[in-house]
């Protein structure tokens, strides 16, 4: 039997472990390559295409809907259905980014010579500074976010909120960057929440 007890210490400890993930970014990751992608997307005429396996692909398909919002066209390739003709989708001037925890995924590692083959220029995003993803990539954003929140070590937790922490950050400098603002949202977002704020306004 778990106790209400246990059960609020459990939340409370994925809380703490999860924000302090996020906090120690500032410290863990290099800003050098973290600007450089930021540049890139920001300057990116093709179209921004996201893909990684399980969670990471969870996350990359979030990453690619956030971009659409800030004027970065996105799309997310699905790494089953990649090789199987989805690979055309891939066209000179576009940016793929890879998301992968251990860098060591098959169907990632196969993606490189396609996008390169295709001219387009690749990111990645892992906590293995010695995979094979990052030797190709023109940029490496390497994540140090310690141990999962989930005790067994089977779950991503913590890592995959970082990710989601990292992105919207760039998310963010795009929308600077390009000058994106109230203006631009009551064109694209004018549904929902945010749309009736916007229209409230005028």
């Amino acid at each position: 039997m778990v106790s209400n007890e246990k059960i609020i210490q459990s939340a409370l400890a994925t809380f703490a472990n999860e924000a302090h993930a996020v906090a120690e970014l500032a410290n863990t990751v290099d800003m050098e390559a973290y600007v450089k992608a930021v540049r890139m997307i920001a300057s990116c005429r093709g179209h921004i295409i996201t893909s990684g396996c399980g969670t990471s692909g969870a996350a990359a398909k979030k990453i690619s809907q956030v971009f659409n919002c800030v004027d970065r066209a996105s799309q997310f390739l699905n790494p089953a259905d990649a090789p199987h003709g989805d690979y055309g989708m891939i066209r000179e001037g576009d940016i793929i980014i890879i998301i992968s925890k251990g860098g060591k995924t098959v169907e990632m590692e196969r993606l490189i010579p396609v996008a390169r083959t295709r001219g387009a220029s690749i990111i990645v995003c892992t906590e293995n500074p010695e995979a094979p993803i990052v030797r190709d990539a023109d940029v490496a954003l390497i994540l140090s976010t310690g141990p999962e929140a989930e005790p067994e070590q089977c779950l991503s937790t913590t890592s995959v909120t970082a990710v989601f922490a990292l992105f919207d950050a760039i998310s963010i400098n795009c929308m600077m960057l390009n000058g994106i603002g109230r203006e631009y949202f009551k064109t694209v977002h004018p549904a929902g929440g945010v749309g009736a704020m916007l229209a409230a306004e005028e």
